[in-house]
């Protein structure tokens, strides 16, 4: 095939600017790519001029396929499930929120080889995506201290740089969110709620699914079964562009929602358990003193205790004796 695409103009809805996305070696456009630059969506369709009815591009083995062969003339829109089409009109069309939404960093490189260059590291980095910042740091020499710092321009790159492993110039070296910064980062939540699940969605296919929106760390539904589960992604981002969305799984709508930590949800629950069983603890104890004290004050006092003194006259008669 001669003059192949390498790519293809896909814009959220009609009125935006467009958005060049690459093609695949074999002419194909990969789910994951797509979902990348526009979180959420289900499919593309085009039309084949202004008069004419919108085609759906066809999906098949995770990949869409040119129509009739070729891309080359047409324009495509990305295709939401309902729930976020309706969404869209009525926020006029504004572009669903992922990567571009994300602020960058800069990112500390841990371990970098003593005689890296920055022409080198930047050499290295920029495979991930232009960078806006590359230093390393030195002493009063001008002796590298052996790390150093990067910036990208977009969210994405930071994303797929942090995503990996690194080997530089034959060493391996680390990079990671700095540690002053990397508290704010860690409370964005990398977990999801997936709701409205059925019984014949397994994790697997909720695995395989949702992997075209980025590495997964952990799949669970809970048994026996509630109709829910959770996902959780090594990208905090990713996550949240997939919140307040629905998704089609084998031919159920699935609703997403972040997922909120258990001791948040459950808090009012346990604190409002503590005080019924406090509460509890008091009264019983309260009862049982109760029950003692009657127990007490009804109890006979035994005859022999004053066996001493022969009969009770006798006692009497023997104390005024005594004094």
């Amino acid at each position: 095939m001669e003059n192949i695409e390498k790519y293809i103009p896909v814009c959220e809805c009609e009125g935006e600017d467009f958005m060049e996305i690459p093609l695949e070696s074999d002419g194909t456009l990969s789910t994951a790519t797509l979902s990348a630059y526009f979180p959420g969506v289900t499919g593309l369709k085009f039309r084949l001029d202004s008069y004419s009815p919108y085609r759906a591009l066809r999906l098949y083995d995770g990949k869409f396929h040119a129509p009739e062969g070729s891309w080359a003339g047409h324009k495509f829109y990305c295709v939401h499930p309902k729930g976020d089409k309706r969404k869209l009109e009525e926020t006029d069309c504004k572009p669903s929120k992922g990567y571009h939404s994300m602020s960058c960093t800069d990112l500390i490189v841990l371990g970098l080889p003593y005689q890296l260059s920055e022409t080198q590291m930047r050499e290295y980095f920029v495979q991930f995506g232009k960078l806006v910042m590359v230093q390393i740091k030195r002493d009063a020499s001008g002796n590298s201290k052996g790390f150093g710092f990067i910036r990208y321009e977009d969210y994405s790159s930071q994303a797929k740089a942090l995503g990996q492993r690194h080997y530089v110039n034959n060493r391996w070296v680390e990079v990671k969110i700095p540690a002053s910064k990397e508290g704010y980062y860690s409370k964005v939540p990398h977990k999801i709620f997936v709701g409205r699940l059925t019984e014949d969605i397994s994790e697997p296919d909720l695995s395989k699914y949702f992997s075209q929106y980025g590495e997964i760390t952990d799949v669970f539904i809970p048994k026996p079964f509630r109709a829910f589960g959770f996902v959780t992604f090594n990208d905090a981002s990713v996550a949240q562009s997939l919140c307040d969305e629905d998704h089609i799984v084998k031919g159920v709508s699935l609703h997403i929602s972040e997922a909120n930590p258990k001791s948040d949800q459950n808090r009012d629950k346990q604190v409002s358990n503590q005080q019924q069983y406090m509460s509890s603890v008091l009264t019983n104890g309260m009862l049982a003193a109760a029950l003692n004290q009657v127990a007490y004050q009804t109890q006979p006092i035994p005859y022999q205790t004053h066996r001493t003194y022969g009969k009770v006259q006798d006692w009497k008669r023997r104390a005024v004796y005594d004094m």
